[in-house]
C-alpha cells in the first residue's frame, strides 16, 4: 500500500510540474486576413507614364486596411521578472498568396529578445523606431491608402541584422535600434541588378573594411500618456555595395541609388496624439535629407483625426502634404469607416484624393502609378479577419 501511494504521489508531482513548466511559457499563432477591391482612375501603368491609361478596378495584394500576415510569439518566464520571448511574422497576399516583404518567409519580422523590468531587448529583423513613432502618431496606419503613398519606406521601416533596446519609465519612453546591414533582400530587375522595392532595397552589409556600409542606427525619445503623448524619432541609413552583380543600394524612399557608405537618407520625425473621449488626433511632420552627390530634401506634414460613434462603428480621416526639393508637392485626403462584425471580423470603405501638383505624381493607392498633375480619386472596399 505505502507503494502505491508513493506512486501516486511521485506521478502528481510529474504531473504538476509539467504543468507548472508548461504554464511558465506559451506560443501563440496569430494574424490578420485582410483584402478589398479597389478602384482608381487616372491610372498610370509604371513610373515616368505621362498620359493616364485610365481608370483601374484590382484587388490589393500588398495592404489594405492592414497589410496581412500570420506569425508566432512565444514567451518564456525565466524568473527574477524576466522573459525569454521571440517573434516570427509573415506577410503574405491573400489575392495571389505569395510572400510579401521581398520574398522572405518571415520578412515582417523574425527575432528573439529578452524582457526586463528595464526594457526590452531583441536580436533580429524587425520594426525601428521610425515605424514604432508612427504607429503612435496616425490614424491610418500601413493602409493602402496612407501617408505610405508619399513615402513609401514609412509602412516598411523595418532593419535586418538588428539590435534593439525599447524601455518605458512612468510613461517616458526610450528606444534606439542599430543594424549591421539595414535590409539584405533584393528583387532582381529584367537587365539585372535589383529592381526598385521599398521593403527589399538591397543592402545587405558586412562589408570587409567598412562598418559603415549599409548600416542604419533609429532613435526615439518620448512620453507615452494615456490621454497625451508624443515622440522625436531619428532614423539614419547608409548606402554600400548590393547583393547582386552590377547593382548597388538604393533609399527605399525612391529609386536614388546609394552607392557608398558616404550616401545616405536620414530622416528627423516630430509626432504625438491626443485623446479626448471617443476621439483620437494624431499628427507629425517627417523631414527627410537624401545626400549623395547631390542632396535631395521632402517634408511631409499630416493630421488626422478618429472617431468611434459606437462600439461597433468607427470613422477616421486624415490630411497630409508633402513638399520637395524639386518642387514635386501634393496634398492627400483620406476618409475610412469601419464596421466591427464581431471582435475579430470588420468591414470598411475608404475614399482617397490625391492632388498633385503639375511636377508630382504621387497615386492613391500606395505602390500604384498616376501622371504628373493627376487629381487621383480612389475607391476601396475591404473585409478584415483576425485570430
Amino acid at each position: 500500500m505505502s507503494k502505491s501511494i508513493i506512486k501516486v504521489v511521485v506521478l502528481a508531482s510529474a504531473i504538476t510540474m509539467t504543468a507548472a513548466a508548461h504554464a511558465q511559457s506559451s506560443v501563440t499563432l496569430y494574424g490578420i486576413i485582410d483584402t478589398g477591391i479597389d478602384w482608381e482612375n487616372h491610372v498610370a501603368n509604371g513610373p515616368g507614364q505621362k498620359t493616364s491609361s485610365g481608370s483601374a478596378v484590382r484587388m490589393t495584394s500588398l495592404s489594405s486596411s492592414l497589410p496581412s500576415r500570420w506569425g508566432l510569439r512565444g514567451d518564456e518566464d525565466l524568473g527574477n521578472n524576466l522573459h525569454a520571448i521571440f517573434e516570427l511574422e509573415n506577410g503574405f497576399s491573400p489575392s495571389t498568396g505569395v510572400l510579401e516583404n521581398g520574398g522572405r518567409l518571415f520578412g515582417r519580422s523574425a527575432w528573439v529578445g529578452v524582457q526586463t523590468p528595464y526594457g526590452t531587448v531583441k536580436f533580429g529583423r524587425q520594426i525601428n523606431m521610425t515605424y514604432v513613432g508612427l504607429l503612435r502618431s496616425t490614424v491610418l496606419g500601413p493602409s493602402l491608402y496612407s501617408i505610405a503613398s508619399l513615402d513609401p519606406y514609412l509602412p516598411n521601416a523595418r532593419s535586418d541584422n538588428a539590435v534593439s533596446y525599447l524601455g518605458t519609465y512612468q510613461h517616458f519612453v526610450l528606444g534606439a535600434t542599430y543594424s549591421f546591414g539595414r535590409d539584405a533582400a533584393s528583387v532582381p530587375s529584367a537587365t539585372g541588378g535589383a529592381s526598385f522595392s521599398p521593403s527589399a532595397s538591397n543592402c545587405p552589409g558586412n562589408v570587409a573594411g567598412d562598418t559603415l556600409a549599409c548600416r542604419q542606427i533609429t532613435a526615439l525619445v518620448g512620453y507615452w500618456g494615456d490621454n497625451v503623448g508624443g515622440q522625436l524619432v531619428y532614423d539614419e541609413l547608409r548606402g554600400g555595395p548590393g547583393g547582386l552583380p552590377n547593382s548597388v543600394a538604393f533609399d527605399p524612399s525612391s529609386p536614388i541609388l546609394l552607392r557608398s557608405s558616404a550616401d545616405k537618407t536620414t530622416r528627423y520625425m516630430a509626432s504625438g496624439y491626443v485623446k479626448y473621449g471617443n476621439f483620437d488626433i494624431e499628427g507629425g511632420v517627417i523631414h527627410r535629407r537624401t545626400k549623395t552627390q547631390s542632396t535631395y530634401e521632402t517634408n511631409i506634414f499630416y493630421g488626422g483625426v478618429s472617431y468611434r460613434l459606437r462600439p461597433d462603428l468607427i470613422f477616421d480621416g486624415e490630411v497630409s502634404r508633402i513638399t520637395t526639393t524639386d518642387h514635386e508637392n501634393a496634398n492627400y485626403y483620406v476618409l475610412r469607416s469601419t464596421y466591427l462584425l464581431s471582435k475579430r471580423t470588420s468591414i470598411y470603405s475608404m475614399l482617397g484624393f490625391a492632388q498633385n501638383n503639375s511636377h508630382a505624381s504621387y497615386s492613391v493607392g500606395s505602390g500604384y502609378f498616376t501622371t504628373p498633375g493627376a487629381k487621383q480619386v480612389g475607391l476601396l472596399f475591404g473585409f478584415q479577419n483576425r485570430f
